[in-house]
């Protein structure tokens, strides 16, 4: 697990910066956020790497791509963004390189989807990982607002509404491939 240690209690918060009258429901906010870490191993290996994803999203729509569990069709691996003005939630490795996308909806719209699931994904030891949140525009759909698809909390983690938007990543297992 140590190999993996990037990924334990990863947290992180797409925060609004301002509130953006025209559309009550949204708010003003950065339009990146990554954070990156160098994967551990023994050189020449290749790990899967299960996660347990936890979000509180807008979504955004990936045009190709892999949907390896149909019962989680938001997780996309590889593909490209189509709706480049909404937030992009995604992980991407260097070795083997491959995107993974934690968001993926058939439409977008002005809606916040809370999800929790399992994902594997595939890491080559000395892998670049990065985590990142990138959106086209400067406005997000924002959770702390009072509508019945928002003040949602990821228990144990935010125990209270938080404005914008935020991923909990947690390592559950980690074996050579």
């Amino acid at each position: 697990m140590q190999v993996a240690a990037g990924f334990a209690q990863f947290f992180l918060h797409d925060k609004c910066t301002a509130q953006y009258p025209p559309q009550p429901d949204t708010c003003l906010h950065d339009r990146l956020h990554e954070q990156s870490f160098t994967f551990g191993g023994k050189p020449g290996t290749v790990y899967d790497v299960t996660l347990r994803i936890r979000g509180i999203f807008e979504p955004t729509t990936i045009t190709g791509g892999d949907t390896p569990n149909p019962a989680h069709p938001y997780f996309k691996v590889g593909g490209t963004v189509s709706t480049v003005d909404w937030s992009q939630w995604g992980i991407e490795v260097s070795e083997p390189k491959q995107t993974y996308w934690l968001n993926h909806y058939p439409s977008v719209g002005h809606t916040i989807y809370k999800e929790d699931f399992e994902a594997t994904i595939a890491v080559a030891a000395g892998a670049t990982v990065v985590i990142r949140v990138a959106d086209g525009n400067d406005r997000e759909i924002d959770n702390g607002k009072i509508a019945p698809d928002r003040q949602q909390i990821i228990p144990g983690i935010v125990d209270h509404p938080l404005a914008g938007q935020m991923l909990r990543i947690d390592l559950v297992r980690v074996k050579t491939k």
